[in-house]
C-alpha cells in the first residue's frame, strides 16, 4: 500500500553526522509517497548545504533564521497541514543516527500486522528495546512500553484533537514533552521494534564506535540539556 508517509529530519549543528545520516536515507527503501522534511534550526556551520544536496526524490528543506529549539521545529511540522490533515503516518529521524535500508517498509509492516499507534526502532549502542521494552509473548513483531524513543513513527491520527503550544524553551527535554502529551491525550499502543536497529552514532554515551568526541560536540551538548558520560 502506498502509505503517505512525512519523515522529519530535525538538524542543528554536528554536520559530520547529519551527512552520514542523509547518506543512509538516500539508500532507504520508501513508499511513493513518503517526503522527507529535512529542517535546519539555525546551524550555520554548512549543514544548509549538505540538506540541500541530498539525493531524496520528495524533499522539502527548511531553515529557520534563528535557533527556536527542538520543540519549535516539531510543532512547526506537525502543524504544517500537509502532514497534520493528509498524511497516514508521520516519523522523525534524528541526525546523529543511521537507519537500515528496509526500516520503514519493516515497521510499516508492523503497523499492518498488529495495528499499534507509535512504534520506535531499537537503537546502537544502547539497546534500549530490550532494556524498556516487555518481551513480544504473543509475536506481534514490537515490545509494549510506556516510552517513546527519540526515533518514531506514528499514525497521523495520533495528531488529531491536540494543540501544541509552542514554549520558549530550549533542549531535548521539550521535545520529549510533545510525545508525552500525546500519550496523555490518546493513550496510544506504543512500542519498540527489536528487528529494526538504527545506529545511533551520537549516543550521549559515546559507546559507539563512530562517535566523534571534541569540544564542539561537547559544547552542542550542553546547549542542548543533553547529558554526555566522557
Amino acid at each position: 500500500r502506498d502509505y503517505k508517509v512525512e519523515v522529519l529530519v530535525p538538524t542543528y549543528k554536528r554536520p559530520e553526522y547529519t551527512k552520514k545520516c542523509i547518506e543512509a536515507l538516500e539508500k532507504v527503501k520508501t513508499t511513493p509517497s513518503t517526503r522527507f522534511w529535512l529542517w535546519d534550526d539555525c546551524s550555520e556551520d554548512g549543514t544548509i548545504d549538505i540538506l540541500n544536496a541530498a539525493k531524496l526524490e520528495n524533499k522539502i528543506v527548511v531553515s529557520n533564521k534563528h535557533n527556536q529549539g527542538l520543540r519549535h521545529v516539531i510543532v512547526d511540522f506537525f502543524s504544517d497541514y500537509r502532514v497534520r490533515n493528509c498524511a497516514d503516518f508521520v516519523a522523525k529521524v534524528d541526525n546523529d543516527c543511521v537507519v537500515p535500508d528496509n526500516c520503514l517498509f519493516d515497521i510499516l509492516e508492523v503497523f499492518e500486522r498488529s495495528n499499534p499507534d507509535i512504534l520506535s526502532p531499537n537503537v546502537y549502542p544502547s539497546n534500549a528495546a530490550f532494556k524498556l521494552g516487555e518481551p513480544d509473548m504473543d509475536n506481534k513483531g514490537y515490545m509494549r512500553t510506556n516510552t517513546v524513543g527519540g526515533l518514531w513513527v506514528m499514525k497521523a491520527s495520533m495528531l488529531e484533537g491536540i494543540n501544541f503550544e509552542q514554549h520558549d524553551v530550549l533542549g531535548i527535554r521539550a521535545a520529549y514533552n510533545i510525545l508525552y502529551q500525546i500519550i496523555i491525550n490518546h493513550d496510544p499502543v506504543v512500542g519498540w521494534v527489536p528487528n529494526v536497529t538504527v545506529q545511533d552514532i551520537g549516543h550521549y554515551s559515546g559507546l559507539h564506535p563512530e562517535h566523534i568526541k571534541s569540544e564542539a560536540h561537547l559544547e552542542y551538548s550542553r546547549e542542548v540539556g543533553r547529558g554526555i558520560a566522557w
